[in-house]
């Protein structure tokens, strides 16, 4: 399991790819049921900083495998990720992102801001990004979803290629 997981050397076939993503998809819930419990600590935070690691190291571990058994390299997978990210700034600004360092950005570094006025910003944002994660989360979802797909459906190169021997299914 730790070489499925945190090896990103090698090939991978479809069956060890598909128990990759869902032992992922678990992973994930796993971690962000036990983050939004516990609450705004220090340990927290820490344990947060090691799950984004762990994240990018799964899915480079089981999708950079497959993407080498079906003979490509990890930049499918650095682009996908690229793909997300602008995604979500895209949604966040299009949902009041913009407006929200607006408000703020008319007032001096140095100025005390009064905090009922914080809150008010604060709130009026959190309001239109609710409505944003109706619209991210599908989109995101959905992108990711026939990426897998087409990963864990796509024929294998029939013989070594440059990231190793051929797998068996």
């Amino acid at each position: 399991m730790i070489k499925l997981f945190l090896s990103p050397a090698g090939r991978m076939g479809r069956r060890n790819f598909w128990i990759g993503v869902i032992g992922f998809i678990v992973f994930v819930v796993v971690m962000k049921t036990i983050l939004r419990f516990m609450g705004p600590t220090l340990f927290q935070f820490f344990l947060s900083l090691i799950y984004i690691v762990l994240v990018f190291q799964i899915l480079y571990s089981v999708y950079g495998k497959r993407l080498h058994d079906v003979g490509r390299s990890f930049w499918a997978l650095t682009g996908m990720i690229t793909l997300t990210i602008l995604i979500v700034i895209a949604v966040m600004l299009a949902f009041g992102g913009a407006e929200y360092f607006t408000e703020f950005a008319q007032y001096d570094r140095k100025e005390d801001i009064d905090p009922a006025e914080i809150e008010r910003i604060k709130t009026g944002y959190q309001d239109k990004l609710a409505n944003a994660g109706q619209v991210m989360q599908p989109a995101l979802y959905g992108i990711w979803a026939m990426f897998s797909l087409w990963l864990g459906l796509a024929k294998p190169e029939p013989s070594a290629n440059k990231y190793g021997a051929m797998i068996s299914e």
